[in-house]
Parts: structure tokens; C-alpha cells; sequence
């Protein structure tokens, strides 16, 4: 049994693999780690962390080494069997990892990948193997914050279910503008990746906020929250020796350069 643990800005994820079978995850908010939101590893023969919280990152690390466990911390160096057409000191680890994950499960496909977490991310990954690009945008709850902090009369609000953006009221009316403009964007993402790739993806949605996505967009077709942790728990079986994975614990590497 190995320990994934992806850190993202708002939620942490947990999980726990039997090879690469997920048995168990438990989600924590992010800014809980440094004080009791963190669970007992329990009785694992390796960890692996990808984070885009520094200060987070610590706070793991302090707290699997009182467990006696040195994690994998994925990096700009750290082998992933991928090639890059992306900076890689540029490329978040969870965008690494949700690549790999997805490259795992559609090995043979052109994908797109949307990573609904605070921010959107778009993932490119060809059939070659090769992270072609993408882009960052802002999620929609992030949408509806930055309304709400930026002009003097208009709420906070969550995202709300609207089926047109003709609304009669404040709230509903922010509710369906962003929710027109965060759907209208990722259908015009797609078209444009297609047309510059010149290829038919398969569109992949993964992520804490799939649950929100789900009510606004119409073309993705696959679903998987957990991508990110298993593209985890790939690149840690990638870096690790055979005997490591089978009964002895892992210890941090930053991998060696290129893929």
C-alpha cells in the first residue's frame, strides 16, 4: 500500500493504493494541514506528494517524517515517462500528475483535460505521449468572488442552477452569467485546441469541482475526479524500484532530467 497526497490551494487529497487500485481517499482543506486536519498515514511502504502549496508541502514533509516516511515530492525533474512542449519549473505538479493519470488510462488517445479546482486547468496530452500545452483559467466560484470583492453592490454568492442567461434578479443574474461564460469557454477551448492539433480528443473532466461543471457543460464525456491522485501513484511506481514498491519505504528524489 502506497500514500498519494495531491495539495491543491482549497482542498488536499488522500489516498491510499493497493498497487494501483484506489482503496481509500480522504479529502481536508489545505489550510488544515499545518494543525490537525492531516490523517495517520497508517501502515504504507512508500508516499508520494505533489502540491502547488509550498507552505503546505512542509507541513506534509513535517509530519511523515514523525511517521518515519520520506515522501517523493514530484518537481520540475522528477520522471514521468511524458515529453513536454511546456516549461517544466512552470508546470504545476498536479498538472503532471493529471496528465500522467490520463495518459494511464487512454494510452492510445489524443486528450483534453480540464482540472476543475479553484482555477481551471486545460491539459493537452497527444497519443504520442507528449504534454502538448494548455491554459489556466478562473473556476466559477472564483468567477463569483472576484464580482463580489470587486464592485460595491453585488453578494457572494455559490453557483446556482439557471437555464438562461434572461434573469430578473441580481443573483440569479450573476449565478447565469458566469455559469454562460464559464460554459461558452470551454466549449470554445476545445474548438480551438482541435483546430491547432489538427485531431478529435477525447475530453476528460477531473477534479474537486466536476460536481459544478457537470451543470453547464454539455461535451465532456469522461468523468474522473481522482486523476490526479492516480497519475500520482503512477509517477511514484515510475521513480521507484521494484523492491521499494514491495516492503521498503521510498525516499525522496527529484528524479533525473528530460522525461
Amino acid at each position: 500500500m502506497i500514500l498519494t497526497v495531491v495539495i491543491g490551494n482549497t482542498n488536499t487529497e488522500f489516498g491510499w493504493f493497493n498497487r494501483r487500485r484506489l482503496a481509500r481517499s480522504v479529502r481536508v482543506r489545505t489550510g488544515s494541514l499545518r494543525s490537525a486536519g492531516m490523517p495517520k498515514p497508517g501502515h504504507v511502504v512508500g508516499v508520494a506528494v505533489a502540491s502547488v502549496v509550498p507552505e503546505a508541502t512542509q507541513a506534509v514533509r513535517v509530519r511523515l517524517h514523525a511517521a518515519g516516511l520520506e515522501p517523493l515530492v514530484v518537481g520540475p525533474r522528477t520522471r514521468t515517462g511524458l515529453k513536454y512542449r511546456y516549461r517544466r519549473g512552470d508546470l504545476g505538479a498536479d498538472r503532471v500528475c493529471v496528465a500522467v493519470g490520463a495518459r494511464r488510462r487512454f494510452p492510445d488517445q489524443d486528450l483534453i483535460v480540464f482540472d476543475f479546482g479553484t482555477a481551471i486547468t486545460v491539459n493537452v496530452i497527444l497519443r504520442e505521449g507528449i504534454f502538448a500545452g494548455g491554459a489556466i483559467l478562473p473556476g466559477v466560484q472564483m468567477s463569483l468572488n472576484a464580482l463580489a470583492d470587486s464592485t460595491a453592490g453585488l453578494p457572494r454568492l455559490l453557483p446556482g442552477r439557471t437555464g438562461s442567461p434572461i434573469q430578473h434578479g441580481t443573483r440569479a443574474a450573476m449565478q447565469a452569467g458566469v455559469a454562460e461564460l464559464f460554459a461558452g469557454g470551454i466549449d470554445r477551448i476545445i474548438d480551438e485546441v482541435e483546430r491547432g492539433t489538427g485531431r478529435s480528443h477525447r475530453i476528460v473532466a477531473t477534479g474537486g469541482g466536476t460536481r459544478t461543471a457537470r451543470r453547464y457543460v454539455k461535451r465532456i464525456g469522461t468523468w474522473l475526479p481522482r486523476l490526479a491522485s492516480e497519475g500520482l501513484a503512477e509517477v511514484f511506481y515510475f521513480n521507484t524500484p521494484a523492491s521499494a514498491g514491495a516492503g521498503s519505504r521510498a525516499r525522496s528524489r527529484a528524479g533525473n532530467p528530460g522525461t
